[in-house]
């Protein structure tokens, strides 16, 4: 008789992420566990998590929670409540989708880290305030002593060096798009688009600092000054909340330079509908200082349009020759960036080309991407790899 493979009890907590493409990370990492028979899942999640996530996966979760999302003073009062669900289901493992925990869970752990700024202070001269957070979250993963696994092999040995980790307790899986993107974007192939009356370039980001925003926007003042006869034909599309002060604050800064006509805001797009913004738009551009990775590259390659992105380390490792760079500190130097893809159909070609040959040497698909994930739970909590 075949003995019953037992289950492995799984806390999962995704209680930290909320915007951005790490919430399409848990997103996609919870409905596949969800459907997978070798794990029971204890799954704690925010509100933002909990709303985009299907019906059908909640019934599929054995134990399910919804934990408010608060400002860190508040986290570690929060953590104290997962502690107690840790506690009660008596986990055999835990994955922390991306920490740091405000908490120290019992069972081995494995925890996602995203932190990139952490690991770039020096060369975007963090503020002090800034930096003690960055030494809080720090210690905190030093005091879980857990399992690590970041997107790229660079991320990998800045953290090694940074918080002195051993790397064999460093893994990387790479990032992907997420199945949602996939489906949405071949619904979408469908459809058959009206030629618009705007180059549309798409900005696919929440908002924060090192995301460069600001110099996207005052970029516009050297484009519009420069290439007067074109720029009526440009339009940065964000996706950023219009009723939010960020948005309110880029749109004044774009307003007082008189280039608000060339900017506009999507506001908050669903993760399952995404790819209908890549779709409708002619390129895409990513102006960050820093990621620890990010989600915009994969899908712009996914979806067939050119990529502009910031000539940094982060990005020519997972874009090599399938990304116009621009200077993000160079406000002309990205006006240029885009007067050259704006104008030049031939290079948007190669690069479209390009980006699927990197897609496919750079990234695995959201089914591979699983499976790895899938593999180093089971080899970390001792269970037979598939």
């Amino acid at each position: 008789m075949n003995q019953v493979k037992e289950k492995i009890k799984l806390l999962i907590d995704a209680s930290i992420t909320s915007v951005g493409g790490g919430l399409q990370v848990a997103l996609a990492f919870i409905e596949n566990i969800a459907k997978d028979p070798e794990f029971e899942v204890i799954c704690i999640v925010n509100p933002q998590i909990d709303q985009q996530l299907s019906a059908v996966t909640k019934t599929k979760l054995k134990h399910y929670y919804v934990e408010s999302t608060v400002s860190m003073p508040f986290k570690f009062l929060q953590g104290f409540k997962i502690s107690k669900i840790e506690k009660k289901h008596k986990p055999d493992f835990v994955f922390v989708v991306f920490g740091p925990a405000y908490w120290k869970p019992r069972a081995p752990t494995l925890q996602g880290f995203a932190l990139g700024k952490m690991l770039y202070q020096k060369e975007l001269k963090v503020a002090l305030f800034e930096k003690i957070l960055n030494f809080i979250k720090a210690k905190l993963f030093l005091m879980c002593d857990s399992f690590l696994v970041v997107e790229t092999e660079l991320v990998k040995q800045k953290l090694s060096f940074f918080l002195n980790y051993d790397p064999s307790k460093i893994f990387v899986i790479g990032n992907s798009f997420s199945p949602s993107f996939l489906y949405f974007l071949a619904k979408a192939n469908q459809i058959e688009e009206r030629e618009s009356e705007y180059f549309q370039i798409l900005v696919p980001c929440s908002y924060y600092p090192h995301k460069n925003l600001e110099r996207l926007i005052c970029s516009l003042v050297f484009f519009k000054e420069k290439h007067s006869e074109l720029v009526s034909k440009l339009k940065l599309l964000f996706t950023i909340p219009k009723e939010s002060a960020e948005w309110l604050k880029l749109y004044n800064l774009a307003k007082n330079n008189g280039v608000e006509a060339y900017i506009d805001s999507a506001g908050f797009i669903p993760n399952s509908k995404f790819a209908r913004l890549y779709i409708s738009s002619q390129a895409v551009i990513c102006a960050s200082l820093v990621e620890s990775s990010t989600a915009v590259f994969p899908e712009a390659f996914l979806s067939k349009r050119p990529l502009l992105v910031s000539k940094r380390d982060f990005a020519t490792e997972l874009c090599g020759d399938a990304a116009l760079y621009f200077d993000p500190l160079d406000e002309e130097n990205i006006a240029d960036a885009i007067f050259e893809i704006m104008t030049n159909a031939s290079l948007r070609d190669e690069l479209v080309k390009r980006g699927i040959r990197v897609l496919h040497d750079n990234y695995p698909s959201a089914q591979e991407k699983w499976i790895m994930q899938k593999n180093l739970l089971l080899s970390l909590s001792n269970r037979e790899v598939n």
